[in-house]
């Protein structure tokens, strides 16, 4: 990691702090012009260097009296206390997470200690409306009580076949925002961080009672997961519900993408839970290929799957189908089975099978 420091930091400073990689230490970096940019071109106000960081992954703004995070469409995203963000508006003490590296947002001025606003945009012209509003919220819970007693929380199911005799044998359940994408009438669902937990609890059971209704249920049910999964105290209960229900006849698969799985798979209690009572672990909606993905994570996961918009790219680079069969071919080699998250309109079974796919999943469009 580069940066300039300021020999001094004032009192009225905002800052960075973080840990030097290099040599262990506490280091401050002073917030002294906007926008401030974190990436990994050394032009940066600070630069990140790790191939996990985009060239431009993110910027620090002035919003009124406070300060504003974006992420600048980075490819590996940006985390606020854990939960991914699109933007927010930083409050002292923040903690600020880009791939594998933590910063801490510090500024004394009382103006951005008094409140904590996240922001979920839909695009940056929205940048001053609040995610969160009282009466949307009134309303989104009067949804959830309806939809509730009326048994209509969509699990979002959709079957996982096999390529080579397109029997079904598994079934995913996505996570709820990609569930309900196409719901107009839940997008205040979607919106309310509040309800975000209650509602993926609802949707898998909703998935396991669903599988109980169907004759072929195939080997696995993959729960998709995102960082905030990883915080509900319900999942473990959830997904041991699951196993006393289905006992041997379906395991649980819970599929993450791979910085999702580094930041919980060796230092979450409740990972290592989960990983006592035999789930299996799958690293999905890998989408780079060169340089190859070196992780730890990849010798603990039984699964693999890589995301539409690399398949996409298939039909017109046949190099890119070849990183991809070279990637499937050193995985499998460790006893993972590789899973191809295609679109309606992705590869055919033929293409795939040539890349080495064992079974494919093919969401709606």
């Amino acid at each position: 990691m580069q940066t300039q420091l300021l020999p001094q930091i004032g009192t009225d400073s905002i800052y960075l702090e973080y840990l030097d990689q290099a040599n262990g230490r506490s280091t401050k970096t002073v917030i002294d012009e906007f926008p401030f940019i974190i990436g990994r071109n050394a032009t940066c106000n600070l630069t990140v260097e790790s191939g996990r960081v985009s060239r431009e992954h993110a910027e620090v703004v002035r919003h009124g009296t406070g300060y504003l995070i974006r992420d600048l469409r980075s490819t590996n995203g940006v985390y606020i206390n854990g939960e991914q963000i699109e933007e927010h508006l930083l409050v002292d003490g923040d903690t600020v997470s880009i791939a594998d590296f933590e910063f801490d947002f510090h500024c004394p001025a009382a103006a951005t200690t008094r409140q904590t606003v996240t922001l979920a945009m839909e695009d940056r012209i929205q940048a001053e409306k609040p995610a969160q509003d009282p009466h949307l919220l009134i309303q989104a819970l009067r949804t959830v009580n309806q939809w509730s007693g009326l048994n209509r929380i969509d699990p979002g199911l959709t079957s996982v076949q096999s390529i080579r005799d397109q029997k079904t044998v598994g079934h995913w359940c996505p996570l709820f925002r990609k569930a309900y994408q196409s719901h107009d009438e839940t997008r205040l669902l979607k919106d309310s961080l509040v309800l975000e937990n209650p509602l993926r609890l609802l949707q898998h059971v909703s998935a396991m009672f669903a599988l109980q209704e169907r004759q072929e249920t195939g080997s696995f049910l993959m729960l998709e997961l995102d960082q905030t999964d990883f915080q509900r105290q319900d999942l473990q209960e959830t997904v041991g519900w699951m196993r006393t229900t289905f006992g041997a006849s379906l395991k649980v698969a819970l599929g993450a993408k791979i910085d999702v799985w580094e930041a919980n798979l060796f230092d979450n209690v409740l990972v290592d839970d989960l990983r006592g009572m035999g789930v299996q672990f799958a690293v999905v909606g890998i989408d780079q290929f060169k340089p190859p993905i070196v992780s730890e994570v990849l010798e603990h996961c039984s699964m693999i799957g890589v995301a539409a918009s690399a398949l996409s790219a298939t039909s017109r680079s046949p190099a890119v189908a070849n990183s991809i069969h070279e990637f499937i071919q050193e995985v499998s080699s460790k006893g993972c089975q590789a899973l191809a998250q295609a679109g309606s309109g992705g590869p055919d079974n033929q293409a795939l099978e040539q890349m080495g796919f064992h079974a494919v999943v093919r969401f709606p469009a």
